[in-house]
């Protein structure tokens, strides 16, 4: 940790809060809702407080952590793994000869890490989905699947050689994570219908699997048995459609320690494409074909008009009457529900509409 005393008023960083009211002084951070993995920077400043500040104060998590005896500085702390999916207050004082003013605010400080957990299957087809009810996230995910497990540790190990990274230092950030996710699915999923899918099943002894409406592919059976094709020609590992790629993403991430309400299978309306919503850079992103970065920025495909979203907590999916609220009130845009008063939006998950 460490603080500087700047001259005047630092301008608002990418992406920052600004907290500056009457007669107040002011303070700034660099991001808006960080994860448990950020250090914060913290700016401050005499703000609008009359005459001569001979003492100004930043006070994060209850404790004084810097002070001047300049008109501004500059604080960075953390990581706040301690205020994990807590609010991290702080607050700023400047003392003058008109007495002591104060400002404060807080930041929601989410963890994404840690989380690993399953519910055993209870599909009625030996823990697998037999109708469009049970396609929920222990029937689809299969964390208790070995082999799911497995391939989450092959996307830590490859994203790490890729990145010149250590896999402890991978699995110690949630964006690493996401990013390993995006990337293996990436690299060893392709298209495919739901016509060829069922043939792979049931050439490849899941002849009786019949999950309901659209043919969900569990994540176990993604990566057992459909690059395994008896009839039809594979130029890839894994195969499947679009509610199979994001299925076996949330698997592989869960299989992690990502947090169930840290990602969602999302579903647009009019029903035609299914894809994640996950918690990257302090809020929530499209997760969808190709790396996660491929879908930072705005796009306009209509694909991504989000209606209806599922877990490994909420589902199961496709039962509830499409909807966006629930999925608003839970990722607009980050844990703890920040609202801007504007009307919700799926490009509320783009980097430069909702930094």
């Amino acid at each position: 940790m460490n603080f500087k005393p700047t001259a005047g008023l630092i301008g608002m960083l990418l992406g920052g809060v600004s907290i500056l009211s009457g007669c107040s002084p002011s303070v700034q951070t660099n991001l808006i809702h960080p994860d448990a993995d950020k250090s914060i920077v913290f700016n401050t400043s005499k703000g609008s407080v009359k005459g001569n500040v001979s003492l100004l104060e930043l006070e994060v998590g209850g404790s004084i952590v810097a002070s001047t005896s300049a008109s501004s500085l500059e604080y960075t702390g953390g990581p706040y793994p301690i205020f994990s999916n807590m609010m991290l207050p702080y607050k700023v004082y400047a003392h003058s000869n008109y007495g002591v003013k104060t400002n404060t605010g807080s930041l929601y400080i989410a963890n994404a890490k840690g989380h690993y957990r399953y519910t055993v299957a209870s599909g009625s087809n030996n823990g697998y989905p037999n109708s469009t009810a049970e396609q929920t996230g222990p029937n689809l995910y299969r964390l208790d699947k070995a082999v799911v497990r497995t391939h989450a540790q092959n996307a830590v190990i490859e994203y790490a050689n890729a990145r010149g990274l250590t896999t402890t230092q991978v699995l110690a950030t949630a964006d690493h994570m996401v990013e390993a996710v995006a990337r293996y699915v990436s690299q060893h999923m392709s298209w495919r219908s739901d016509e060829l899918n069922r043939q792979v099943f049931a050439d490849n002894g899941y002849e009786s699997y019949s999950p309901g409406w659209d043919f969900p592919q569990p994540a176990d059976l993604t990566l057992t048995i459909s690059g395994a094709l008896n009839n039809v020609s594979s130029s890839d590992d894994f195969m499947g459609d679009g509610e199979d790629h994001a299925i076996l993403r949330a698997a592989l991430l869960h299989a992690l320690g990502f947090a169930p309400w840290a990602i969602w299978n999302v579903i647009d309306s009019p029903v035609s494409h299914e894809y994640n919503v996950v918690l990257y850079q302090g809020a929530f992103r499209l997760m969808d074909y190709g790396t996660i970065d491929r879908w930072l920025k705005t796009h306009t495909w209509d694909a991504h008009q989000s209606y209806f979203g599922w877990n490994a907590e909420h589902g199961p999916r496709g039962t509830a009457d499409l909807n966006h609220d629930y999925l608003k009130d839970n990722t607009h845009n980050y844990p703890g529900g920040r609202s801007n008063g504007n009307t919700w939006s799926y490009q509320g998950y783009y980097q430069d509409v909702a930094p």
